[in-house]
């Protein structure tokens, strides 16, 4: 098993730590707190007074969501709301968690395309299940890859710029050139920004 395994909370300490990110809110993800349970995002919520709501797939579970960000902005409060509360609870699948712990241990440091390394931030198998893991069964080569040098990735992670406001956007980084990892993924929002503005491939 080659394990990629990776957790929320840092990700977005490592986004808003530095004090410069303009993030307004956050969407916590729906399959991963319902093993977690959405009480982990609570010290983000208290450490950078910023709401955070867990929110289903679907459209209209998205759109839920904001409502409840917005309306948290208009009452001038911040806290942890669950939209998805078909499926997420509060502590999330303790026989899951037990599974996870039985299994994984914490990595020193997983380094993440448009943020670099974040310490304690994903996953590996314990020693006891090495002869599984093919990391080491193959001695694969970690070699980091970072995103080209004029993608903007990082910032608009951090909500300093807009996808459209970097440079190469439609300009050589489309979904099927992409130059950096805001553009990779289906769920990145630069892959978002160039599907549903209509751009055409150049």
């Amino acid at each position: 098993f080659h394990i990629n395994h990776v957790l929320v909370p840092p990700a977005i300490h490592a986004v808003m730590a530095d004090g410069v990110a303009k993030v307004n809110a956050f969407i916590g993800p729906s399959h991963v707190s319902v093993i977690t349970g959405a009480d982990i995002y609570l010290p983000i919520v208290q450490r950078y007074q910023v709401p955070v709501v867990v929110s289903g797939f679907e459209p209209v579970d998205v759109m839920e969501a904001l409502l409840m960000m917005v309306r948290q902005k208009v009452e001038g409060r911040y806290a942890l709301e669950v939209q998805y509360s078909r499926a997420v609870t509060a502590s999330g699948n303790k026989a899951a968690q037990r599974l996870v712990e039985r299994f994984f241990e914490t990595r020193e440091h997983f380094r993440w395309r448009g943020l670099g390394d974040i310490n304690a931030s994903a996953l590996r198998l314990r020693d006891a299940f090495a002869r599984r893991d093919a990391e080491r069964h193959f001695a694969l080569n970690q070699t980091p890859i970072d995103d080209h040098k004029a993608c903007q990735c990082a910032d608009i992670l951090r909500g300093l710029a807009k996808p459209n406001q970097c440079k190469v956007f439609g300009r050589g980084c489309s979904p099927t050139q992409p130059m950096g990892s805001c553009m990779v993924s289906s769920e990145g929002a630069c892959n978002a920004y160039y599907r549903y503005m209509g751009i055409q491939e150049r």
